[in-house]
């Protein structure tokens, strides 16, 4: 479904991803894991196009470059860091279904599709606030819903439990769970990727140190030390 092949960038000639190479299987559920700085939303950005690299990365099958941009957006659900860069139109409806409206579906149908997801995140009442007025949680749960609505074939989701509350936390974690799409999930919470991943892809300083099974790579003391990171909490010995 996703694969990236020798994927480098730089930012004003500063080394950002330095040939990362690696492939999600479709139906996977990865886990993108690194220290502030180590490349893991800007891997996402390219894969979308938003930041061209050297390298090929191609989304089930069609290779990312300008003329097939539309089709790899169409393929690829978004969830961005900050909320609020992702909800722009006046409600939580009406961000929902702009996309699959713009891409040919019935308005009847979006809602449809709206109401579905809605529902499965447990934020109905939502449906008719102005976004301007959510709470960040209920920010990161509408943003949420708006790529769910879109039904990508990938999802890739850049720190998606910030700002939730532990009862929404928990059922993000449900609905992530639930949701039979590749997933390629970044983020600091290692406990949530512990939950929700079957296997993580370690980056430091812009290039993969280690790719393997969630529960081995999120055990590694050692490993995640070395790369400025901390055993998930639900793992850490309570203290005495």
């Amino acid at each position: 479904m996703l694969q990236f092949e020798h994927v480098s960038f730089s930012y004003r000639d500063a080394p950002v991803l330095q040939d990362v190479s690696f492939f999600v299987d479709a139906g996977e559920r990865v886990g993108l894991i690194g220290a502030n700085g180590a490349g893991k939303s800007t891997l996402m950005k390219t894969a979308l196009g938003l930041l061209t690299c050297d390298g090929t990365i191609t989304v089930d099958g069609v290779v990312v470059q300008p003329k097939n941009l539309p089709t790899v957006r169409q393929a690829l659900g978004y969830v961005l860091q900050d909320s609020d860069n992702q909800l722009f139109m006046p409600t939580v409806l009406e961000d929902m279904i702009f996309g699959p409206i713009n891409y040919g579906v019935p308005r009847a149908q979006a809602e449809e599709r709206a109401d579905a997801v809605l529902q499965q995140l447990g934020i109905s009442h939502l449906k008719h606030r102005h976004n301007h007025s959510l709470s960040g949680g209920e920010k990161r749960l509408a943003a949420i819903a708006t790529i769910l609505t879109m039904e990508p074939k990938a999802m890739l989701m850049d720190e998606p439990s910030t700002a939730l509350d532990p009862k929404n936390r928990r059922r993000l974690i449900h609905t992530l769970n639930a949701m039979h799409v590749t997933k390629l999930i970044a983020s600091h919470d290692l406990d949530l990727v512990l939950e929700t991943c079957d296997r993580v892809i370690l980056l430091s300083h812009g290039q993969v140190v280690a790719d393997g099974k969630a529960k081995e790579i999120l055990r590694d003391k050692a490993l995640l030390e070395a790369n400025d990171l901390e055993l998930p909490f639900c793992l850490t010995e309570p203290p005495k």
